[in-house]
């Protein structure tokens, strides 16, 4: 069970990492739904076959699915590096949303539908054996479960360091290697002891000649661009970097719906330094001013500033390897950002950086980072790096200078950034924020804000030198006009992005993307825009979650009826696990959300969060196996008690109290606290399904495997419920409805210990 369960979590995480290059960020969620309906396919058959997974000669049986398991990943991968999914173009995308209206048009939808069965091959596989051990072995359940749960965390923790090492296709060797030696562990002939060591060697050289480079696997077919004029590939946890050199210049592409370029000649960075959005700050403070940069990618923003003179620049990104790459490839270019001069590379969100910071900078400055794209609205979504609300500009105002300047740019959508940096200032007491924030519109949308109102001098300077840029830009709002009082309605109108509801729409906005792509599906030639395409993704998704499970899992029930169940009361029971699967994908989701600021990379708080959630639920899992059968029932209630009071104060009062005390200690330390605020409530939701398992009545042993689907089922709908009450409502409102569904558990304990009378 460790071993198939490490191995199902590395291949789920790598899909995720596949999507975002062969298809879109979007669909990175379609993951975890084919994951769980997946397992959820395999508990039905075991339902509806027993003899698949049988009790004499259990252990040789789980051997041979722990090879198909292995062989299904190698073949799963094979296919989505391979079919055609999407149209392809010959030149890359060269702006942060270029392409990301365009989602479902470049999707092949015959080769998707081929590939969705073949992905969740593995899954059915896992799932068969999942059900099966659990209703064979339901004595030892809590021994067998929290296996399950702590390989599960062995598989998240494993998920980084193997993919420094070799790239995310290759992860497939590495399932089948962990599949061979569950085999061999198994396995008590010599025939099948062989071929579960043959595919250990396999795996592991296989995974070895990924790592120098040979790979199996090569990407055909990258979503909406052709690999022809891709020189250099390097994948990542966070991303695959891909380097595109054509006509136009040289790209560093993040997956494949992001662009940065990468500035090499002094004729590039001149063109570059004749955008205001990304120069124009320079022009106001002097060389020898202290600068960050967030989410400075390849460094086009990095060049500008060296080329007004600045130097000693903070270039903060999520993923330190871009500036390695580009100092790497181009060391001899005398403008090369990462080369020339003292740029310091911080690996880190720009939140958490700029929070870490010991003295105050006179410019921070962010411009197009990736997240009004489809695939960083998506991404966003998984682990926001909540870099534009309220509380960030509290940030950005607490390390700014007295005479400091903030300048963002995010092309139209700049537009709710000031909203929300009018409401940091605001809260600080500034009654009149119009004075603060310089406007700009034109061919670069951007703004300039300051902790105290602009001068007169600096106005009358502003508006000097943008009236010689070509083509000139406009002024929406000069802070020292008379007009500046109109103002309020571009700043104060409109919803606020907060750390509760990091996202731009409203359930308004929804509302009327909702319109427009209900006009285009029915044949009208309505424009779509970038928030439309990431709806109709997440509908989508929804909808094949919903349709997919009804048929996998409810059809099969409703046509058997509770007769055909053979229990009686065997829906309070299925009520029960529903609730448990999505009340933890609920609780688990939001706590990411909740602790990415702490920890300061998303990619290191996700995996924190999973690995202690899932190892101290397999330990509480254990701990639920000792306990005595007479205290069973009141053991549950009490445990799913503790997990609606605990979850609550993790939620609303850890998070804060972390950033109080340890935020400034090193990343290192504040993952491990991370871990140790984290294991009382990870050890708590481990034990209500064994104890569940526990409660029933021999003769309602029946019922196990379809338990196990409705549970996978479920914590799929949580996955995506929780994403749409976040985008809609808020985070605290997603968390509110996974602590009900726990809630609810608790009032239908007395009715598991009576199904089967």
């Amino acid at each position: 069970m460790f071993l198939l369960s490490a191995g199902l979590v590395l291949f789920e995480l790598g899909l995720t990492r596949l999507f975002g290059v062969v298809l879109f960020a979007s669909y990175a969620h379609l993951a975890l739904a084919l994951a769980l309906l997946g397992i959820s396919v395999g508990a039905m058959l075991q339902q509806l076959w027993p003899d698949l997974v049988p009790e004499e000669g259990l252990e040789r049986r789980l051997a041979w699915l722990s090879l198909l398991q292995g062989s299904t990943t190698v073949l799963a991968v094979l296919a989505a590096v391979t079919f055609p999914l999407t149209r392809q173009f010959d030149e890359a995308p060269t702006t942060y949303g270029e392409r990301s209206s365009q989602l479902w048009e470049l999707l092949d939808p015959w080769w998707f539908s081929a590939l969705l069965p073949v992905l969740a091959l593995p899954f059915a596989v896992v799932g068969l054996a999942f059900a099966g051990t659990f209703q064979r072995r339901k004595d030892d359940i809590g021994l067998v479960y929290g296996a399950d749960l702590i390989g599960g965390g062995a598989g998240a923790l494993a998920f980084i360091p193997l993919l420094y090492a070799i790239p995310a296709p290759d992860l497939a060797w590495m399932v089948l290697a962990v599949c061979g030696l569950s085999a061999v562990v198994l396995a008590r002939e010599n025939v099948l002891r062989g071929a579960g060591g043959a595919a250990v060697v396999v795996g592991l050289l296989g995974s070895a000649l990924g790592s120098a480079g040979t790979t199996a696997f090569p990407v055909r077919y990258a979503a909406g661009y052709s690999e022809e004029n891709v020189t250099y590939t390097k994948w990542t946890p966070l991303t695959r970097l891909a380097v595109h050199e054509d006509q136009r210049g040289i790209y560093m592409l993040l997956d494949n719906s992001s662009a940065s370029e990468i500035i090499t000649t002094e004729e590039r960075r001149e063109a570059k330094s004749h955008e205001a959005a990304r120069s124009f700050v320079y022009h106001m403070h002097p060389p020898g001013s202290r600068i960050a940069i967030l989410a400075a990618s390849a460094g086009p923003e990095v060049a500008v500033a060296q080329a007004l003179g600045h130097t000693g620049i903070d270039a903060i990104d999520i993923a330190s390897e871009i500036g390695e790459v580009v100092a790497r490839r181009w060391p001899d270019s005398d403008v090369n950002p990462y080369v020339v001069g003292d740029t310091h590379r911080v690996w880190s969100d720009g939140r958490a950086a700029i929070l870490h910071a010991r003295e105050p900078y006179q410019i921070i400055q962010m411009v197009h980072a990736n997240l009004h794209s489809a695939a960083g609205l998506m991404a966003n979504t998984w682990s926001p790096n909540l870099l534009e609300t309220k509380e960030a500009f509290h940030t950005y105002f607490d390390k700014l200078s007295e005479h400091g300047t903030l300048s963002f740019s995010a092309h139209t959508q700049t537009r709710p950034f000031a909203r929300a940096a009018a409401a940091a200032l605001m809260e600080r007491g500034v009654t009149e924020p119009e004075r603060h924030i310089f406007y700009i519109g034109g061919a670069n949308i951007f703004m300039l804000v300051k902790k105290r109102p602009f001068t007169p001098k600096e106005c009358a300077n502003i508006v000097g030198v943008l009236g010689t840029w070509r083509p000139p830009e406009t002024v929406i709002n000069n802070p020292c006009s008379p007009n500046a009082v109109q103002a309020k309605n571009l700043f104060q109108v409109g919803p606020v992005l907060t750390d509760d509801r990091p996202f731009f729409e409203s359930p308004e906005r929804f509302a009327e993307s909702a319109g427009r792509m209900w006009s285009r599906i029915q044949g009208h030639q309505v424009p779509i825009r970038t928030i439309d395409a990431l709806y109709l993704v997440l509908m989508l998704q929804t909808v094949f979650v919903v349709v997919s499970g009804s048929l996998l899992v409810l059809v099969p029930l409703l046509l058997r009826g509770s007769r055909g169940l053979g229990v009686s009361g065997a829906v309070w029971a299925l009520a029960y696990v529903s609730c448990l699967g999505y009340g933890y994908l609920g609780v688990e989701t939001v706590l990411v959300h909740e602790l990415v600021l702490f920890v300061g990379h998303p990619v290191y708080a996700v995996t924190a969060v999973i690995f202690t959630m899932l190892v101290f639920s397999g330990l509480g899992s254990m701990l639920a196996g000792t306990f005595p059968e007479s205290t069973l029932q009141g053991r549950l209630r009490q445990v799913l008690a503790a997990v609606v009071v605990l979850g609550i104060v993790q939620a609303t009062a850890v998070p804060a109290l972390l950033n109080a005390v340890a935020l400034g200690l090193p990343m290192p330390v504040r993952v491990g606290l991370t871990g140790l605020c984290l294991a009382p409530l990870g050890t708590l939701m481990g034990m209500p399904f064994p104890l569940f398992l526990r409660v029933l009545r021999p003769q309602a042993a029946t019922i196990v495997p379809w338990a196990w689907a409705f549970n996978g089922w479920t914590s799929v709908v949580a996955s995506l419920a929780t994403i749409w009450i976040s985008r809609l409502v808020g985070f605290s409102a997603a968390f509110g409805v996974a602590i009900v569904a726990y809630a609810v558990a608790v009032a239908l304990v007395g009715r598991i210990a009576r199904v089967g009378e």
